[in-house]
């Protein structure tokens, strides 16, 4: 153990001690000496920054961001979708929890999953047991809730989402082009079931509206060490609960060893914040802190990443004949 006379590196090169360096990011705001905003943002969160959605035009998010496709967190959105709202506009609408398999899946009215799983138990602690470790996701807000849809949007700085041109991008479904999706759960929840990246090339914003969530993310190059599973490689064979705040797991490393060249990003996004996850950038999430979280999750395709994506459409049209015709499961 150091003396405690001993100079610290870290100290003696800052001037300062780690502390109150942290102290300082914290408090960046991204601007210079001279009060003009700077290049590059300072704030960062588990290596992911952290830039005010006022900061950003188009072209500054498309320079930073989107052409690098770097994640970012992004704060200051004005969408209220909170689990309260929802109760008490669609609190009798009959949701499904757990959708990936449907031999486990449970249909439920959406008040008596919200009273179970909200921070304050009201009248759902007899439900609270069997329904705080369900999740609630990828329901098609325009199909569930199409009141709330309409009033869904990307920040504009996304600029133009492909999807939506119709004769640039001739042959998707129809949800493709309006996909915002609802995710809820409680933090004891385990989280998304599976570490995955998002089909077709396509990116992905995770609007958080309520509560905090914890993103695992894996660079697009480190698709190797994750043991991709299934015909299309856009799911991990390793369980993501073994991703804790405190590193990876290491009896899972026995049973993955490649998975220690992987390079792990872990951030937190809390209410008003919205994670961008690029296009090939694996990603899983869960939900921490005390109360419940309210996410939107919206997938969309820049003008740079229309060729892969129409490329990657294709190659998932032809798979989905062949699966159709009896020679396989996509996954």
């Amino acid at each position: 153990m150091a003396d405690d006379d001993e100079v610290d590196p870290f100290d003696a090169m800052m001037g300062i001690d780690a502390e109150e360096f942290a102290e300082l990011l914290d408090e960046s705001d991204g601007l210079d000496g001279d009060g003009e905003a700077t290049e590059t943002p300072k704030l960062h969160r588990g290596g992911v920054p952290v830039v005010d959605l006022a900061d950003l035009t188009p072209e500054t998010f498309a320079q930073r961001f989107m052409s690098p496709r770097l994640p970012v967190v992004l704060r200051g959105h004005d969408m209220d979708l909170t689990a309260d709202r929802l109760r008490e506009s669609h609190g009798d609408v009959v949701v499904p929890l757990d959708v990936t398999d449907a031999a486990t899946r449970t249909d439920v009215r959406l008040g008596t999953f919200l009273d179970a799983v909200a921070s304050s138990s009201g009248g759902g602690e007899q439900y609270r047991h069997r329904y705080k470790y369900k999740y609630l996701r990828n329901l098609q807000m325009h199909e569930w809730f199409p009141e709330e849809a309409a009033k869904l949007s990307l920040p504009l700085c996304f600029g133009d989402n492909m999807l939506n041109d119709t004769g640039k991008v001739p042959s998707c479904p129809a949800n493709w082009r309006r996909w915002f999706e609802l995710f809820v759960c409680h933090p004891t929840c385990p989280g998304f079931p599976f570490l995955h990246r998002d089909t077709c090339h396509v990116h992905a914003a995770s609007i958080q509206m309520e509560g905090t969530k914890r993103f695992t993310l894996f660079h697009p190059d480190d698709a190797p060490f994750l043991y991709p599973t299934g015909h299309t490689g856009c799911r991990s064979g390793i369980d993501p609960a073994a991703f804790s705040a405190h590193g990876i797991d290491r009896e899972l490393l026995g049973k993955y060893p490649a998975l220690a060249h992987a390079r792990r990003m872990q951030v937190d996004v809390g209410a008003g914040e919205i994670l961008l996850v690029p296009a090939d950038w694996w990603h899983t999430a869960r939900a921490i802190g005390e109360g419940v979280s309210v996410s939107v999750a919206a997938s969309f395709v820049d003008e740079q990443g229309l060729e892969a994506f129409l490329d990657a459409y294709g190659e998932f049209e032809a798979m989905r004949s062949l699966v159709k015709h009896g020679a396989g499961v996509i996954t």
